[in-house]
């Protein structure tokens, strides 16, 4: 009765192990970047809920983004991403900024990342 049935062979044993153990790898490679992402974003969030954002000097508002990224241990942004442009009527923060990671050997990921805040004048 079981003569006709087979299980995996090794190779597609091997094969599934080997996407397993890439996905594992990409996950925890990939995985803190993103982590790290959110925290970027939840100190924007932090600076909108800032009263007078708009009549801040752009030091000042670097400065603030600062103190948010030491509370939420963000250690490798550098302060050369954060783009600040004043209109008439509105300030304008951006953070643009991009993540090379080694994934293995002469493998890289690159993550690009864009967040921005605007503050109205009043």
């Amino acid at each position: 009765m079981r003569k006709n049935q087979q299980g995996a062979s090794f190779v597609m044993v091997l094969v599934w192990i080997l996407i397993g153990i890439s996905v594992i790898t990409l996950g925890l490679k990939i995985g803190p970047i993103y982590i790290d992402d959110f925290a970027v974003s939840s100190s924007l969030d932090g600076l909108k809920r800032e009263s007078d954002l708009a009549k801040l000097s752009n030091e000042q508002i670097i400065s603030h983004l600062d103190k948010h990224f030491t509370v939420n241990s963000v250690r490798n942004f550098d302060k050369k991403n954060i783009k600040i442009t004043r209109e008439k009527t509105k300030v304008v923060v951006a953070l643009i900024y991009e993540v090379r990671t080694n994934i293995v050997s002469n493998i890289d990921a690159v993550v690009s990342f864009h967040h921005q805040l605007e503050a109205n004048n009043q």
